[in-house]
């Protein structure tokens, strides 16, 4: 419960405005998705398919960024960020693109 009030308010802190929830930045959601998968995947649901599974420790990604307070700045503050709930883990800056990129693909889905 403590690792989701924490995620949820680190993003809600880095959401700023509403108006940069851009969906045609940079990256690409293809890869995005994959990267998301195999990095991310393993503790939090990433894609609508995902099956949960016992080691399901983060907030469902796909629900959370449909929030209309998760940006494509929040998410890149996020995954920028060092949590102490989760290992640290180094992405390039084309890899955050892919990842956000696809992430956001679902803020359209739920219109």
């Amino acid at each position: 419960m403590v690792r989701i009030l924490f995620l949820t308010v680190m993003l809600t802190m880095a959401a700023g405005a509403g108006a940069l929830a851009a969906t045609d930045g940079p990256g690409n959601p293809g890869y995005g998705r994959g990267l998301a998968n195999d990095i991310c995947g393993e503790c939090h649901i990433v894609s609508p398919d995902q099956e949960y599974s016992g080691k399901r420790l983060g907030p469902n990604l796909v629900e959370r960024v449909r929030d209309p307070e998760i940006t494509e700045l929040a998410l890149r503050s996020y995954l920028q960020t060092t949590h102490p709930v989760m290992p640290n883990i180094m992405l390039s800056q084309e890899q955050t693109d892919d990842i956000i990129a696809y992430l956001l693909t679902f803020k359209e889905r739920a219109r």
